[in-house]
């Protein structure tokens, strides 16, 4: 248990390192990553507006038995501190019937910390509209068991629903 349980969190740690490591590269640079054919972090334009884009979702999320827990308006929070950026939101979008198979066991909790799932929505400087993602399906790869099986199931579903976005917004 104790060996699965550090496996895991090193397997988190290094996801979360690689993260936050190439997040300030990727504001100034085009990111490579290590396998193109697997990126980190997915990412789709979007055909609407941003204002049309952030409600879409958040109606496919709702038809899709999910819920969105939490928004983050970067933009806007950034604003009352008196800096400028376009517009930015993240929402913390959750499915209950996969959140509760990890925090109903105490051997899975440690994945509590990459709860909920987060999706960014957000404008380039050039007017693009983009949804922004982590490779949920990619990550579960790295871990095993009901956890992997969790995540991708949850990662799929949300790719479901960005698809469904996208096609209502074309």
């Amino acid at each position: 248990m104790c060996k699965r349980f550090h496996t895991t969190f090193i397997a988190l740690s290094l996801a979360a390192g690689v993260a936050l490591t190439c997040l300030p590269a990727a504001a100034q640079t085009p990111s490579q990553p290590a396998n193109p054919q697997v990126p980190l972090f997915l990412e789709d334009t979007s055909p609407a507006n941003f204002p049309r884009t952030l409600d879409v979702f958040r109606e496919e999320v709702k038809a899709a038995g999910w819920s969105v827990l939490g928004e983050h308006n970067m933009a806007g929070t950034l604003s009352t501190r008196g800096f400028t950026v376009h517009p930015v939101v993240v929402l913390e979008v959750c499915s209950g019937k996969h959140s509760i198979r990890l925090l109903a066991k105490d051997e899975y909790r440690h994945v509590a910390s990459m709860m909920p799932c987060r999706v960014a929505i957000y404008q380039t400087s050039t007017g693009k509209v983009v949804i922004s993602r982590m490779n949920t399906v990619m990550f579960a790869g790295m871990l095993s068991g009901e956890v992997a099986e969790v995540m991708r199931l949850s990662g799929n579903e949300m790719e479901a629903v960005i698809q469904k976005t996208l096609a209502r917004l074309k």
